[in-house]
């Protein structure tokens, strides 16, 4: 891959990202009878659904993952789901925006990917084949590729880069990285550039998802809008959970997720087969970006049916009945992730953030739209003040307070408190604030937009002028935030490409340790792999070159015997049988040494210091960043 992207290779890359995500699932919800927002809502996750599905049982019948066999199972599903809409009961009715209030919104929601795509490449140094630094970003950069050069599809491919020496893998949710795989089969571009293409349509994708939520509801346009522009301004919501991992399936999951309240509502409402397909896919296609997604979403439109039940016990009586069949439904299309899940189900260690907040200041976090940023972004906030005291206008969107309540009370509780339990409750979301206060922020950023709302009723109680109150609200908040806070997000946003834990601000992966890797795609075969430093980034090499690394994530839990001797004691290499046997059993042919590391506090692996000087090594390439060695048998070595 070339070091920078060029214009072309960028825009293409985005706009093939968006078709494959939008145009199978577009094509499925068409085929239901879906349309409008809610075809437009309802798509992406329907996408995922489809790949997260297909995946893994073309794999058990011994079919690749491909873009041919996914567009065939594509259609495929389309065409079940029309047949289904042969039973269909008629269109459920829905609320009446005006044309004109239909143009704003859209122009609302194409604001909001237009910000969200300018705050990501802007934090990526205007190159889509930037790399992001952190810890989950090389494991989903190397899934990708082992699923597009293999066409593994199973719920244990993306695991074999590192894990590669574990008869079964590990299980781990595949269905962003199906999808990605897509585009990189489909498109010219670079791993790095697909996961980017990706990411900066992760806060459209939000501010659609809840547009389409408040239309769904019943919601006015103006509510609607503003929520979109909010969601996309919201740092919490989407750009803090970019830069620490980046937490990419769980990023998409999340903007999602208002998908499944959609579905659910419009299947108790009309209940059929037509429907109830809808619902059970969505359902699936949470659970197959990723396990804690779909647990999310449950949680999510639980105060909706609570709102539903409340005093009507025959209504909770009859949905309980309704919910059964997409359950069962739902549960058959999923035996393979749920099998997955069960088999790592207690395998895990729990996670244990330090809780470092007060809970007042937990509390003010959620009200301030404020995290790790040094300042709260206050004119947000403000909205979600004013939507919280006129909060009994928001009609039938009321039952957002649920999420909002239940999602922020999770969040003080990993925030503010260390109890073994509190890590245990929410070993779902593996006990982490971030994932957390993102959660919530989804139902806030609703009642925000019902606020700025309010403030526009108020213009229009003065001005009457329709078209002058809805642009001055907008800019008046847009103004007084600065630009909706651009800077704060992309300030943040640019940690995963600069630099995150590292004091020093070090790269972990430089411009010229991808030429060193790029080499090694020239140099090693098919079946050799290379000895790298598992925390010095080099695992990027698959990702980036195709070559298989010794250490294929910085993660070194269940590590096996040869890898761990390699780690430790590779430098006795012509001392020292132990090492040549490891090396012979992994076709070991090549060493590369990089420079900086995931974190501070890591060292250089104790087999692979003092290289420069070894009589089995000849070095065949280096820049200022990077060393790649060739193995050679050395005379001491020689019987």
């Amino acid at each position: 891959m070339p070091n920078h992207a060029s214009l072309l290779l960028t825009v293409t890359t985005i706009v093939l990202y968006a078709a494959v995500v939008w145009v199978p699932g577009g094509l499925v919800a068409a085929a239901t009878g879906l349309r409008g927002w809610t075809l437009l809502a309802v798509s992406p996750l329907l996408t995922y659904f489809v790949a997260g599905v297909a995946g893994p049982w073309l794999w058990k019948i011994g079919i690749p993952f491909t873009p041919m066999t996914f567009g065939v199972y594509a259609l495929a599903v389309a065409a079940v789901f029309l047949w289904l809409r042969r039973f269909s009961r008629g269109a459920e009715p829905v609320a009446p925006w005006t044309r004109r209030g239909h143009v704003a919104v859209a122009l609302c929601v194409s604001a909001a990917f237009a910000f969200g795509f300018a705050v990501l490449f802007g934090a990526m140094g205007g190159d889509l084949n930037a790399i992001p630094q952190d810890w989950d970003a090389g494991y989903h950069a190397n899934g990708i590729r082992y699923i597009a050069d293999t066409g593994d599809g199973s719920l244990y491919g993306t695991s074999r880069v590192n894990w590669y020496e574990l008869p079964n893998g590990l299980f781990y949710p595949n269905g962003y990285h199906l999808v990605a795989s897509l585009v990189f089969k489909l498109g010219g571009a670079s791993i790095p550039a697909v996961l980017n293409a990706g990411t900066v349509l992760m806060p459209g994708l939000l501010a659609l998802s809840l547009a389409a939520l408040v239309r769904h509801f019943g919601g006015r346009a103006v509510v609607a809008g503003y929520t979109a522009v909010i969601a996309a301004a919201a740092t919490s919501a989407t750009y803090d959970n970019l830069w620490r991992g980046p937490l990419l399936p769980f990023t998409v999951g999340l903007a999602v997720t208002p998908v499944l309240a959609i579905v659910l509502d419009r299947y108790l409402r009309r209940p059929g087969l037509d429907t109830g397909a809808v619902f059970a896919a969505c359902a699936v296609g949470l659970l197959a970006v990723h396990s804690s997604t779909l647990f999310g979403g449950i949680l999510f439109v639980l105060p909706l049916l609570v709102q539903r039940w409340w005093g009507a016990w025959a209504t909770a009586r009859r949905d309980l009945v309704l919910l059964l069949p997409p359950m069962a439904a739902g549960g058959l299309v999923a035996v393979p992730h749920l099998f997955g899940a069960l088999s790592v189900s207690g395998n895990i260690a729990l996670v244990d953030w330090p809780s470092t907040f007060p809970v007042s200041q937990a509390v003010g976090s959620l009200l301030t739209f404020q995290h790790v940023t040094a300042h709260p972004q206050i004119w947000l906030a403000a909205a979600l003040w004013i939507g919280l005291a006129r909060f009994g206008r928001l009609g039938p969107l009321r039952w957002l307070a649920g999420p909002a309540v239940l999602f922020g009370a999770i969040f003080v509780l990993t925030a503010s408190f260390s109890q073994p339990w509190v890590a245990k409750a929410t070993s779902p979301w593996w006990n982490d604030q971030f994932r957390l206060i993102a959660l919530a922020t989804v139902p806030l950023c609703v009642i925000a937009g019902h606020g700025l709302a309010q403030v526009h009723d108020l213009l229009g109680s003065r001005i009457r002028v329709p078209l002058v109150t809805s642009v001055a609200a907008l800019a008046a908040l847009v103004l007084l935030s600065g630009g909706l806070y651009y800077r704060v997000n992309e300030t943040q946003a640019h940690r995963a490409y600069g630099y995150t834990a590292r004091e020093d601000q070090s790269y972990v992966v430089t411009k010229n340790e991808v030429l060193a890797m790029q080499r090694l795609g020239d140099l090693v075969k098919p079946d050799e792999r290379v000895l790298n430093d598992r925390n010095d980034g080099s695992l990027w090499m698959y990702a980036v070159a195709g070559v298989h690394p010794v250490a294929g994530h910085y993660d070194g839990t269940l590590e096996p015997p040869d890898v761990f001797t390699l780690q430790a004691h590779f430098r006795e290499y012509d001392t020292d049988e132990r090492v040549r046997e490891a090396v012979r059993r992994l076709n070991v042919s090549y060493v590369l040494i990089g420079r900086g590391y995931v974190r501070e506090y890591n060292r250089r692996a104790t087999g692979l210091r003092d290289l420069g000087g070894a009589d089995f090594l000849t070095k065949v390439y280096e820049n200022e960043d990077a060393v790649v060695y060739r193995l050679v048998v050395p005379k001491s070595a020689v019987s």
